[in-house]
């Protein structure tokens, strides 16, 4: 008894310790253990990784939404596109008399996240009407295809993705001078006119007495981006379809005793109507494909993706090697996960942040206890570690409560996993879960062949029975 409670009082001490450090980099790193009282430091623990797919994500509940084609050298093509809802003005929509078309034109409020080449590639977005209504009821996952009609009723050719600089857009007032406004980033596409006189200005006035009538009839559009041109990487910008922002804009004239324009929106609100998203990989011809098909093989790099794409599996195989030292207080343990060389150049840069999370005996995932708000030994996220590194192309992350756990035999080692998490996720429920709202990647080093594997070094104190 007398010995397990001076085990537990230095971990305490120990972890009271580290808490008080402001970066997980610099926790326990450069101790020199000569000048440590009976500290050792090892280095030589094996760790295990193998790249396994990403869970699916429930795209209703998605906030931010992604649209584009890019094409990485590494871990193949990502597609996204998007079905969107319209929302009528108001109920009993009239048109007028003699109503007639000026423009018609599709906003897409840029939500601020990209990933790609946006400067070299032309984006060549393509709008289409949907072939049935969105059905927000049940589970739409970001694999299900989200069916539309072949013809195109929109099309925009964007050389640049700016999402930082506003632009000047001519606002009609009725019954006044039009003004010019400056509105947020947003690309705006035109709508082709026979489509709006066929679908709204000259169709039965029964299609715009309720919003359900008119979804039922008009069902939505369907938006995408085009494979790009030549050897363009292409990308992924993300948009807003959650607060009205991006929307149907109709501009056009009744043409009676006097002429005046008239300007109407039909919104897209996920909060209102459904907005479903399809993304997906094709990892043909690359080693990440090699990899999913032959998880038994050994290699020298993994791989983690956002939007549903990959994540790597670690694990730490021969941790009883630390059992055989007899009683151990882990100090400080700190897993080290090194991008690869080569891979870290613009415009693939890596994931400016990963999150490292476990699973229990029913395979739910679970936090870190490092990090877990229900671990009193928790150091927090932010100290937990995961931001990169871009010194040293580097992500670290403390695991002293985690493999303290282990080696006592309080936990057992199920699977643990790394995966890209948003940069400014600050909830750990969220972080432990698929990244929807980004689309960036990391190559990683891994196995004991690579030229620069992933490391756990452990500090510890051996203490007297």
């Amino acid at each position: 008894m007398k010995g397990y409670k001076l085990d537990l009082l230095t971990l305490l001490i120990s972890l009271f310790i580290l808490a008080a450090c402001n970066n997980p980099d610099e926790i326990g790193l450069d101790v020199d253990p000569t000048n440590s009282i009976g500290t050792s430091v090892d280095s030589s623990a094996t760790v295990d990784a193998i790249t396994v797919p990403e869970d699916k994500v429930d795209t209703r509940l998605i906030g931010e939404h992604p649209i584009g084609y890019m094409i990485d050298p590494y871990l193949g093509i990502t597609q996204a596109a998007v079905g969107v809802s319209l929302n009528l003005p108001k109920d009993s929509l009239k048109f007028g008399t003699n109503a007639v078309l000026d423009s018609a034109v599709l906003v897409l409020r840029y939500s601020g996240n990209f990933y790609g080449d946006s400067l070299n590639t032309a984006y060549n977005f393509s709008v289409h009407q949907l072939s049935q209504k969105l059905d927000g009821t049940k589970a739409h996952n970001n694999d299900v295809a989200i069916p539309f009609n072949n013809t195109q009723v929109g099309a925009k050719t964007i050389n640049k993705i700016n999402l930082k600089d506003s632009i000047k857009v001519t606002q009609i007032v009725k019954g006044k001078k039009d003004t010019v406004l400056k509105v947020p980033p947003q690309i705006r596409i035109p709508i082709s006119a026979s489509f709006i006189n066929t679908n709204f200005l000259n169709a039965n006035a029964a299609n715009f007495y309720t919003s359900k009538e008119f979804i039922d009839y008009i069902k939505g559009l369907y938006i995408k981006v085009d494979p790009p041109a030549g050897s363009s990487v292409g990308g992924v910008p993300f948009f807003d379809f959650s607060t009205g922002a991006s929307k149907l804009e109709l501009y056009y004239r009744n043409v009676n005793a006097t002429i005046d324009t008239t300007y109407l929106t039909f919104t897209i609100n996920n909060n209102l109507t459904p907005v479903l998203a399809n993304f997906t990989q094709n990892y043909a011809g690359t080693e990440v494909e090699a990899q999913l098909n032959n998880p038994g093989t050994a290699y020298t790099r993994t791989f983690v993706q956002a939007l549903s794409g990959v994540r790597t599996k670690i694990t730490f195989p021969d941790l009883n090697k630390f059992k055989q030292l007899g009683n151990i207080v882990v100090n400080k343990a700190v897993l080290e996960v090194r991008a690869e060389n080569g891979t870290t150049s613009a415009p693939f840069q890596p994931a400016p942040r990963l999150m490292l999370y476990r699973t229990d005996i029913a395979a739910q995932k679970q936090p870190m206890p490092d990090m877990s708000p229900n671990d009193i030994r928790s150091i927090g996220m932010d100290l937990f570690g995961g931001r990169f590194n871009s010194k040293t192309n580097t992500y670290s992350f403390v695991l002293t409560a985690y493999i303290q756990d282990l080696l006592i035999g309080k936990s057992k080692q199920y699977a643990t996993y790394l995966a890209v998490v948003d940069q400014n996720v600050n909830d750990i429920g969220t972080a432990i879960n698929p990244m929807s709202n980004i689309a960036s990647r990391t190559v990683l080093g891994s196995g004991k062949n690579a030229s620069r594997p992933m490391r756990l070094k452990i500090f510890y104190t051996k203490l007297n029975n």
